[in-house]
């Protein structure tokens, strides 16, 4: 099946809003346009065999004489000049992305020797440079010009106008600006074409579009996210009073999270964003935990069953977007494809390069997840967090040394009666140093406070080893009264 085909269906059956699917890449329409620009092309005998041989020719000769002072001159140039396009109308956050939107003026620009007119390559088909011979003729015309090129930006030359420098320009006038072939002066005569001009501006209006939704999605994102931590916050604050209290299956759900890398991951195997398959198979795995370990249901408050089927749902709303952000990319990236087969003008490197859309970001997964983690992830404390470096156990009388790092006062207590000043994590010394006016007891209320059977366990722990510094292995063995 056609990628056109393809891309219509996943369009209409992917469960995309209406909105979405019109404001969807044109792929079809700008398809036409290709055929418009392939005849137009056709009619001056420039197919791609045509152009591709031309180029093929002239980076040939160029690498075979390259210590040589006469170069050949490049037989022809397509270039994407550009300027920039304010709306005034819509809102105020649709004017901010259309601002950005390129208008294209592109030029297919031909080199011909000034004093004669006639195009520079021999390979061209007589009736070829016959056209091309004409154009040049008929300089004065409207619709035909002898254009110059400056690193690569058109001066565009009309009758009875002047350039930036004052320069005017009749119907019998040339631009001053030369090059050089060996000793004979060249012009770059731009070939009329209307139909490419209609082709980028659809495609640039249409990606201009994309971004302003993307925009409004990230917004309304963010918005959910912000409004659902405040909720999550709520129902996990710790109340020794309250009987009814979700904060330990809440932890487990953000456990269980953070380590299925649902839309990014940090690590060294797999980092950075993932594509949508890859980010619809982790939500899926990510679900199944949550009911494997029964964490969708048994929760003591209302309003924690809703936060969780609203969590879900923004998880899937962004792996909605980041789909319909992936097919217009794959959109974009094939029509472009044929633009160059079918033309060989080579707009595949160079119009990316024009047109920095955020709509084709991956940072927006990245932008979104890092949301999640401040926004919501903070609203309940994560016990890794909060582990102790050499014990990897909950810091119970947590002590800080001079290096900013933590400890638990009882592995702080080893290390000075190993005498080891330095500390194992940035190998700072001020391990010896530490006494009472370290401990950290703002953290350790904190810890009591969010989790106080993690803190009662470790108090336990660190009292029956204190027994064994004191009295020997023989604590450890149970006494048994008869």
């Amino acid at each position: 099946m056609k990628f056109g085909h393809i891309y219509q269906e996943r369009l209409l059956k992917g469960g995309f809003p209406p909105e979405w699917v019109e404001s969807a890449i044109s792929y079809r329409k700008l398809k036409k346009c290709i055929h418009k620009v392939e005849g137009e092309l056709a009619s001056l005998g420039l197919d791609p065999n045509t152009l591709s041989s031309l180029l093929r020719h002239f980076e040939k000769i160029n690498v075979e004489t390259a210590d040589a002072e006469d170069v050949e001159e490049k037989p022809f140039e397509y270039v994407l000049a550009k300027d920039e396009e304010v709306s005034t109308g819509g809102s105020s956050e649709e004017v901010s992305w259309l601002a950005q939107r390129p208008v294209f003026h592109p030029k297919l620009l031909f080199t011909v020797d000034e004093e004669t007119g006639e195009p520079l390559n021999a390979h061209l088909a007589p009736e070829t440079k016959e056209k091309l011979y004409q154009m040049a003729l008929l300089q004065g015309m409207s619709d035909i010009r002898i254009t110059e090129l400056s690193d690569f930006e058109v001066i565009r030359a009309r009758p009875g106008t002047s350039d930036s420098a004052g320069v005017s320009f009749s119907d019998s006038s040339t631009v001053s600006t030369e090059r050089r072939r060996g000793s004979s002066a060249v012009r770059l005569i731009e070939v009329p074409l209307t139909s490419d001009s209609e082709f980028f501006a659809m495609l640039s209006t249409e990606l201009s579009g994309l971004a302003a939704l993307q925009a409004q999605e990230e917004q309304k994102l963010y918005s959910e996210i912000s409004q659902l931590s405040k909720v999550i916050a709520h129902v996990t604050e710790p109340n020794p009073r309250a009987k009814k209290q979700d904060l330990v299956k809440w932890r487990k759900i953000f456990q269980l999270y953070v380590e299925s890398r649902i839309f990014f991951a940090a690590t060294e195997r797999d980092h950075g964003a993932h594509n949508t398959a890859k980010a619809g198979e982790n939500f899926r795995a990510f679900s199944r935990l949550l009911e494997e370990h029964e964490l969708t249901k048994h929760f003591k408050k209302q309003e924690s069953i809703d936060a969780l089927n609203k969590f879900l749902g923004i998880n899937m709303e962004l792996l909605q977007t980041l789909r319909f952000q992936e097919i217009n990319y794959i959109a974009m990236t094939k029509i472009l494809k044929k633009f160059d087969k079918r033309t060989a003008l080579g707009v595949m490197t160079t119009f990316p390069k024009a047109v920095e859309i955020p709509v084709f970001s991956r940072d927006l997964a990245k932008a979104i997840c890092f949301q999640v983690s401040q926004d919501i992830l903070t609203s309940v404390p994560l016990l890794d967090d909060y582990l102790c470096p050499i014990c990897f156990n909950i810091v119970w009388r947590p002590v800080k040394l001079r290096c900013q790092h933590v400890f638990c006062i009882r592995c702080l207590i080893v290390m000075q009666r190993d005498r080891n000043d330095h500390c194992p994590l940035c190998r700072e010394k001020g391990v010896m140093e530490a006494n009472k006016e370290h401990l950290d007891d703002d953290l350790a209320k904190y810890l009591t406070k969010w989790f106080p059977e993690e803190v009662k366990a470790k108090q336990k722990e660190n009292e029956f080893l204190a027994g064994v510094d004191e009295y020997g292995e023989a604590y450890k063995t149970k006494c048994a009264v008869m």
